[in-house]
């Protein structure tokens, strides 16, 4: 049996191998629906304002139940629940290709976001424990390297196994995998927490003590607060692109999912990794290299956002994806880093959870919901030209309502969390206090 004694040893390693393969069917699970909404659409008649409900039953359990499972997670084996969301969210998700209207599908995307929830808040706070602070940059945004290349898979495999076989059959399988690795985590031992934070109290405060805490923690506050509206920008473009490239751009169902798959696949690997590097390695001068990494990446991504408006199918609509899933992603690993390193070792998974529940239930809760509901107002023609002047777009431009509503929302928003980490940097040095 590996052991997690030694930050170097392969027990180490190890986890993190696991918990990557893991975050990757998270991911590929979360995603495939996104690559099928379509077809999903077609099928069951659903409207655009239906579709974003279907990603807000997700999001209402992943919003809500985090800091609930953080707490315990902070006082039990997390493997063991782990283990025990994994095989919930993988059946659900193979249920679902047996949903007959939008009740049914709505109720399998909820028990996903029950089953994601507990996973997503308390693997950082582990990798945390088995790693020292000077290797946690690189070792958390290689596991997050799982949630671009993850949502990549998703897609691409959806349309490929939809293209032959149909919708229903691709979420049965795609589920499948989830199964295995949930005996897999159960089986493998966990880091002592605390142990590679010498100094540092690793005990477990009461509920109100450890909300009082995070409360009074304002470099944690602002931290959330900017991942959140960066969050309320970055994953409607997760949840919505694919369905823009098939019906905006008109590309056929197996190459816009597969054109998109490649395109994050590449620059969800690329991205996390350079920023984790980046990050251990100017942060020896100056820890708030950190920040400056998600200031950067989030004022650069908002170009490429107005780009799929803009651009029509081809290399320039390739690029503007590939760029802004590249610059995106860069920060995800650091966010978490700054996380684990600005809360006590005994209050990760709580504040991580905490994170989640704000980050969601603020940011995408609201905005794939709101996506859909101004896309199917323009297409109804309810937005009257007075209200919404479009006549500096390019006549093509102007009747993609569903690219002209997640521009409308992202844009916007993604400028606001690069000001916002930028104020946070004001703060960074009242870690953990």
């Amino acid at each position: 049996m590996p052991t997690l004694q030694s930050p170097n040893s392969w027990g180490s390693r190890g986890l993190l191998g696991l918990l990557f393969v893991i975050n990757l069917l998270n991911y590929i699970d979360r995603l495939t629906i996104s690559g099928l909404l379509e077809p999903i659409s077609r099928e069951l008649h659903l409207t655009d304002t239906q579709l974003g409900e279907i990603g807000l039953a997700f999001l209402i359990p992943y919003s809500v139940l985090p800091p609930i499972v953080g707490w315990i997670g902070d006082r039990s084996q997390r493997s063991r629940l782990i283990a025990l969301a994994v095989s919930i969210w993988s059946m659900a998700t193979g249920a679902a290709g047996a949903a007959r209207n939008f009740i049914q599908l709505a109720a399998t995307r909820t028990v996903v976001g029950v089953g994601e929830a507990t996973y997503m808040s308390l693997a950082p706070s582990m990798i945390a424990d088995a790693f020292p602070p000077g290797k946690r940059g690189s070792a958390m945004s290689f596991f997050y390297i799982a949630s671009p290349v993850g949502a990549a898979l998703g897609v691409f495999l959806s349309g490929l196994i939809a293209s032959v076989y149909g919708w229903r059959v691709a979420c049965l399988l795609v589920g499948l995998p989830g199964l295995v690795m949930a005996v897999a985590i159960w089986l493998y031992p966990e880091p002592k927490r605390g142990g590679l934070d010498p100094g540092e109290p690793a005990d477990r405060p009461q509920i109100g003590q450890a909300f009082r805490s995070l409360a009074g923690n304002r470099a944690y506050l602002l931290l959330t607060l900017a991942y959140t509206v960066q969050l309320f920008a970055y994953n409607p473009i997760e949840f919505w692109l694919p369905t823009i490239l098939q019906r905006d751009k008109g590309i056929p169902l197996a190459q816009a999912n597969s054109t998109y798959g490649l395109v994050v696949l590449v620059a969800g690997t690329l991205g996390p990794l350079l920023g984790g590097i980046l990050a251990d390695h100017f942060a020896r001068r100056s820890w708030v290299i950190y920040y400056w990494i998600c200031v950067v990446t989030s004022l650069a991504s908002v170009p490429p956002i107005i780009g799929f408006i803009l651009l029509p199918r081809g290399s320039a609509l390739n690029a503007a994806v590939f760029s802004e899933v590249f610059l995106a992603n860069m920060s995800t690993g650091i966010v978490f880093t700054i996380l684990v390193t600005i809360v006590i070792p005994g209050l990760r998974a709580t504040a991580t959870a905490v994170l989640l529940t704000v980050i969601h239930l603020f940011g995408d809760a609201i905005s794939e919901p709101l996506i859909g509901s101004i896309s199917t107002r323009l297409q109804d023609g309810i937005a009257s030209k007075s209200a919404l002047n479009l006549s500096w777009l390019p006549a093509a431009a102007q009747s993609q309502h569903l690219s002209l509503a997640l521009c409308g929302v992202a844009a916007p928003a993604m400028a606001l969390s690069g000001l916002l980490y930028m104020t946070a940097i004001r703060f960074s040095h009242s870690r953990k206090r």
